[in-house]
This record gives C-alpha cells, sequence and structure tokens, in this order.
C-alpha cells in the first residue's frame, strides 16, 4: 500500500514548478508576476514531508527530535553556509557601506533563523530597495526554521490524545492562521508576509495532507491533480506585487499544491509529467538553486551602476542551474547523506552548525562595524558619499512633518543672522528646504533677509489635500498658519520653490536611462474634496491642482505681495551620490553624470505651459532648468561632474552645490523688485 514515507517523484518534480518561477520572477521577467508563490508551493511539499517523517517514525519505533534536527541540519546548514561565504568577497568588493551593514545585519539574523524578522523591519519585501538584498530569500527559510522548532515538539505532546485530536488541532490552528493572513495584508502588510502567523496555515496545508494520506485518503484523480497545477498557473501568472499576500488569494496556489500530492500519484498524467527528467532534474537541485538565485542577482544589481540589461539577467538565470548543480553534487548531497567523519554523531552535528554560525555572527557584526567597513571605499567614492551623509543643518531645522500651525514665528534658527523681522520668505516642500540653507547664506552675505518655512510631502499653499497616509491634511494645516502668518507680517516678498508636477502627476520621475525615483506614488487634490477622492491618473483633477496652483499665485500679487516663482527642478532618478560612489567604487572613469533635458520638459510640461501664462508686474521667474540644464552638456541636465562636484544630495533633491546654481538667480529676482521700486520713484520725480 502507498504511504506518506514513499518515494514520490512527482514531489520532486512538484519542486520545480515552485523554484523556476521564484528565480524568473525575481530576474525580472513580467510575464511571471507571481512568480513569488513558488515559495507557498514549497511551504506547502515543506508541512508534506516533515510532517510524513514525524507520522511515520511515531508509528514505527518513536520519533527522535534530536535525529531530526540532526537531519535538518545536514540538509540546511553546509549548502546555505557555502553560499554564505561565496557572498562574502562580493560584499567586500562592491558593496557601499550602507549596503554593506543591511548585508551584516542579514549574516546575522540568516545564522540565527530570523532573517524573515529583519527584513520585515527593513523594507517591503517588493520594493526596489529589496532587490539589492543578497539574502532577501532567507526569510522562507527561517520561517520554515520557526516551524521546525514548534512542529515536531507539538505533535509530540499532543499524539498521546490519538490522531484525530492532532488532525483537529491542526486544522484550527491553520483556519486561525489564515484568517489572520487575511486581516493582516489589508493592516499589516509587510509583518503579514514575512512572519509566520500568517504563513504557518501553508505548512499545516501540507501537514495535513501528510496525514490524510497516512490514513488513507488519497487516490489517483487525473482531472483534481490537472486542476492543482491548473491553480498553481493561475498564481504564478495572474497574480503580482500588487495582489494581497499572503491571503485569501494564497488559498489559490496551496489548494493547487495540496491537490496534486494528494491526488498526483503515479499513474496519473501529472505524475507522468512532473516524474520526467527534467522537471526531476531540477527538483533535486532547487534547494541550492533557491539559494544561489537571489544572490546571483542581486550581486549583479550592485555591481551595475543601473538595472542589468534583461540578457544579463537572462544569462544569471541560467548560470544559476550548472553552479546549483555543482553545490548539490559537492556540498548539498555529501554532507545529507554521507557519513561525516568529523561530525560521527547528532549532538557534534548540532555543535558544528552552531559553530559555523557563530563564525557568520561574528562576520556580520564586523560587516557592520566602522560604518560599513567605509575604509574600503576608494578617496572619490567617500567624498561622494558625504553629500548624502551630510545634509544642510538648515534643512534639517527648517523642514517640517507634521502639520504644525500654530509656530511661533519667525522661527530663529529658519532666519538669516541679525534679522528681526524679515521682509522676504521662502515657501515650499522639501525641495525648498533644500536650497535653504545656500540661498540663506547667498542673502546673508548680500545684506539680505529671509525667513524659510517648508514642509514635506505640500505644494507651498493651504486648501490641498495629499493622498498619502501620512500627510493626508498636514499641508493645509501648516500652510494655514503660514499664510496667516504672511499677512500679518513686514513679509513683502514670497519665494515659492514646490515640485510642482509631483502633487499633479503622482509619479516617481523615470529618467529614462535606468534611474527610477525610489518613491511611492504621491498626489494631491483639492481640500474640500477630501472626502470624494479621484484616482490619481483622474485629468480632472490634474487640471483642478494646476488651476489653483495658478490661483493661489495670483491671490499673492492681488494682494500686493512680490512673488518669485521657481519653476521645477530637473530630478534626477538616480541616486546622484550613490552611483557616483558605486561608480568610483568599480573603477569606472568617468564620474559625470547627467540626464535628459527633453526628459525634463515632457516631465513637467503641464507646470511650465501653466507657469508662462502668468504676467505680473510684481512676479519674477526662476527658471532652474537654465542652470541646471544646457550646461555643460548641450541637450542635458547635469547631475554631477565629479565626486567633489555632486548636485544631489539624493534621486531629486539638491545638495548645497546643486542650490548654489539657483541661490544667486533667487537673490537677483528679490532685488530685482527694489530696483524696480527705486525706478518708479525716479519717474515719479521726473
Amino acid at each position: 500500500m502507498r504511504g506518506s514515507m514513499q518515494y514520490r517523484r512527482e514531489i520532486d518534480g512538484l519542486r520545480t514548478v515552485a523554484v523556476v518561477p521564484v528565480l524568473l520572477f525575481h530576474a525580472g521577467l513580467a510575464s511571471f508576476s507571481g512568480g513569488f508563490i513558488g515559495v507557498d508551493i514549497f511551504f506547502v511539499i515543506s508541512g508534506y514531508l516533515i510532517t510524513s517523517i514525524i507520522i511515520h517514525e511515531q508509528e514505527k519505533d518513536g520519533f527522535s527530535i534530536l535525529r531530526f534536527y540532526e537531519r535538518r541540519a545536514r540538509r540546511i546548514v553546509p549548502v546555505l553556509s557555502f553560499v554564505l561565504l561565496c557572498c562574502l568577497p562580493f560584499a567586500w568588493a562592491w558593496m557601499l557601506p550602507e549596503q554593506m551593514k543591511d548585508f551584516g545585519a542579514s549574516l546575522i539574523a540568516v545564522s540565527l533563523f530570523a532573517s524573515n524578522v529583519l527584513f520585515w523591519q527593513e523594507a517591503g519585501y517588493f520594493a526596489p530597495s529589496a532587490e539589492l538584498q543578497p539574502l532577501l530569500h532567507t526569510w522562507s527559510l527561517a520561517v520554515e526554521e520557526q516551524y521546525y522548532v514548534v512542529f515536531p515538539l507539538a505533535v509530540m505532546l499532543l499524539w498521546r490524545f490519538g490522531k484525530p485530536v492532532v488532525i483537529g488541532v491542526i486544522a484550527a490552528v491553520a483556519l486561525l492562521s489564515l484568517g489572520l493572513a487575511q486581516y493582516g495584508s489589508q493592516n499589516f502588510a509587510s509583518a503579514n508576509f514575512y512572519l509566520p502567523s500568517s504563513r504557518a496555515w501553508e505548512l499545516l496545508a501540507g501537514s495535513l495532507s501528510a496525514f490524510l494520506v497516512s490514513g488513507g485518503y488519497f487516490r489517483n484523480s487525473n482531472l483534481l491533480s490537472a486542476l492543482g497545477l491548473a491553480l498553481i498557473g493561475w498564481g504564478i501568472f495572474a497574480y503580482d506585487a500588487a495582489t494581497p499576500y499572503p491571503s485569501f488569494y494564497t488559498a489559490v496556489p496551496v489548494i493547487g499544491t495540496a491537490l496534486v500530492i494528494l491526488f498526483g500519484w503515479q499513474g496519473t498524467w501529472t505524475a507522468m509529467l512532473l516524474s520526467t527528467r527534467p522537471f526531476v532534474g531540477i527538483g533535486l537541485i532547487s534547494y541550492s538553486l533557491y539559494l544561489w538565485h537571489q544572490p546571483l542577482f542581486a550581486f549583479a544589481r550592485i555591481r551595475a551602476l543601473t538595472e542589468p540589461s534583461p540578457m544579463v539577467m537572462a544569462a544569471l538565470a541560467i548560470a544559476a542551474f550548472p553552479i546549483s548543480y555543482l553545490s548539490w553534487r559537492f556540498v548539498e548531497t555529501p554532507f545529507r547523506k554521507g557519513p561525516i567523519p568529523f561530525l560521527p554523531d547528532s549532538m557534534r552535528v548540532l555543535a558544528g552548525a552552531g559553530a559555523v554560525a557563530a563564525a557568520f555572527i561574528a562576520a556580520g557584526f564586523l560587516a557592520t562595524r566602522d560604518s560599513g567597513l567605509e575604509f574600503r571605499l576608494p578617496p572619490e567614492a567617500q567624498l561622494a558619499l558625504e553629500v548624502k551623509e551630510n545634509p544642510d543643518p538648515i534643512m534639517l531645522r527648517c523642514l517640517y512633518d507634521k502639520g504644525e500651525a500654530k509656530l511661533d514665528h519667525p522661527v530663529r534658527d529658519c532666519l538669516t543672522p541679525n534679522t528681526r523681522t524679515p521682509d522676504t520668505i521662502l515657501i515650499g516642500d522639501s525641495h525648498a528646504a533644500a536650497v535653504a540653507g545656500e540661498t540663506m547664506r547667498t542673502f546673508e552675505k548680500a545684506g539680505a533677509d529671509l525667513y524659510v518655512m517648508a514642509h514635506s510631502a505640500c505644494a507651498g499653499f493651504s486648501g490641498f489635500y495629499v493622498f498619502d497616509a501620512k500627510y493626508k491634511m498636514r499641508c493645509n494645516s501648516f500652510f494655514s498658519g503660514i499664510e496667516e502668518y504672511i499677512r500679518s507680517s513686514d513679509i513683502k516678498t514670497v519665494v515659492m520653490l514646490s515640485r510642482w508636477t509631483l502633487y499633479v502627476e503622482g509619479t516617481p520621475f523615470d529618467n529614462g536611462e535606468g534611474g527610477v525615483e525610489s518613491l511611492k506614488p504621491l498626489y494631491a487634490d483639492l481640500y474640500d474634496r477630501r472626502d470624494t477622492p479621484a484616482g490619481r491618473d483622474d485629468p480632472a483633477r490634474k487640471e483642478r491642482v494646476v488651476k489653483q496652483y495658478l490661483a493661489d499665485i495670483e491671490d499673492y500679487l492681488k494682494r500686493g505681495f512680490h512673488v518669485v516663482l521657481v519653476y521645477p527642478v530637473p530630478e534626477a532618478g538616480w541616486d546622484v551620490p550613490g552611483i557616483v560612489a558605486k561608480a568610483a567604487l568599480t573603477r569606472r572613469d568617468r564620474l559625470e553624470f547627467s540626464t535628459s533635458y527633453d526628459r525634463y520638459n515632457k516631465r513637467n510640461e503641464k507646470i511650465i505651459a501653466a507657469f508662462d501664462t502668468l504676467s505680473h508686474p510684481n512676479l519674477r521667474k526662476v527658471k532652474p532648468a537654465e542652470h541646471f540644464c544646457g550646461k555643460p552638456l548641450p541637450g542635458r541636465c547635469i547631475n554631477s561632474l565629479d565626486a567633489s562636484t555632486i548636485y544631489y544630495f539624493d534621486d531629486d533633491h539638491p545638495s548645497d552645490a546643486g542650490a548654489d546654481l539657483l541661490a544667486p538667480a533667487i537673490l537677483q529676482a528679490v532685488r530685482s523688485f527694489d530696483e524696480g521700486d527705486q525706478d518708479a520713484d525716479k519717474l515719479a520725480g521726473n
């Protein structure tokens, strides 16, 4: 009679169905948008196989927890340790300091089988930054190891009460975990993705399958096993990063995998397919393949200045197979199946695994020291990173983000020295704050005064609602307070500088050359429409926002204020100090970077066209593109000249060097009002 401990070639074939989509998903192949469900297939298979072992041993001569952990150590630790060891030289050679610190933390977490907790705290699985984590994929190993710690002990305790009780408890916990996964997908998505509480039901689905098989509740069924494969295929090709996960959606591949396990025995069409040599062969090396693929892709992305080409990623995906075969043949298999002379018994195997883990923990701690081992970097790379690591202190002081409406104006730290009652104010968002320090120093040297008030993610006016969980109504409250102060003070000139286009279009900047800004969509609408939200791509919303910009500017002019309107600052798309540092670290010859001027004009065409319609004697316009673009490179907007001249401190905010391109133009525009007043006085005198 077939039993749960019978070797099943089709299960090895099912591992192929799990690992290949994961590999292709991480390689960036768009058609495999749901390839991440391969992990769920692995979870079900793992739950089935581990529970089958426990049932078999319990019914035979008693389950030994020590032997169980020895087998797990033999299976998991050797090839994992080999992969970690191979990662070290590439991390040393190619990683920037922050990446090295993250890598060191992940080494520690992997060694403690807690990387799922680490990555939950750091970033979402689908975030662009996650693609640069060589050990991101080990989160699933951590979930399995945490399952291995709890589940066998729980079964041993419950076994004395009989199988029905064990099955009942497993089913109840699985249903509870599934309900938590569905709730978590809507309320705490990152924790839900990584933590075992929301994943346990997938492993337990495999466990329940093992109990059904051991009890004889299985049979061959071409229909049901084919349905199982179809459900898996549906998830692979229909799901994507926007699919709430794990959730009820995850039940599709989980049920599909269970159907194959229960009804896809030898003799079915499904088993015939999964038992073919290619499926079984890849399935046998699937653990090694899973371990290797992410480091290969991540280090390629770390080494390249922009996203590697599809050809490069395809070549790496292909290369993963022979590399995985070699590690399976010469590392995984000998340690898993053969005798280990220097580790003759279970205790020594586990002690050896602990010693290896301790060594990697020590390496991880070293990687986090000395600012991510920054001494490894050439001087040019260190110089470039200083721009990123040392933002202007005036920006830090004068950029608000909590909607503060009742400030004691003027805030001394945001005012030029020796000024008591300013007559010029710079308002806007983080772009205004980014240029504030250098602009304030330029005004100070010229004997002019300047007051700076900026708020993150706000266009610089009241009356706007931002579609962002953090900021929402903060723009309205903050700038209502600022506008009240401006009207009641001695302010004569208002300088307006914001990332105008962002709040209209709502999309991160893509420079078309591999640089895509790491920003989630952020857009605005009128405050009085906050209860009737419009979509990001709604043309009517975009038109409303632009019209309100013009109305607010004209309102200042009608009230008699002088207005200096600063057009959109060119965005870079890539992290400029980071790309310069990476170029220096990898010994590129050129540290000069730029982006397309045409791309800037296309990105900002709505705002430029709208601002061009404004005309008033009390209005001056400053166009940053005239200072960033066309010189020294025709048709290009300059990002950096070399490691010592970098115009951005990230992917869109001007650095002090970038601000220095704008500050004199802003001062000149403000002073032109005084010159105009003097000319008017002369004419009146004549």
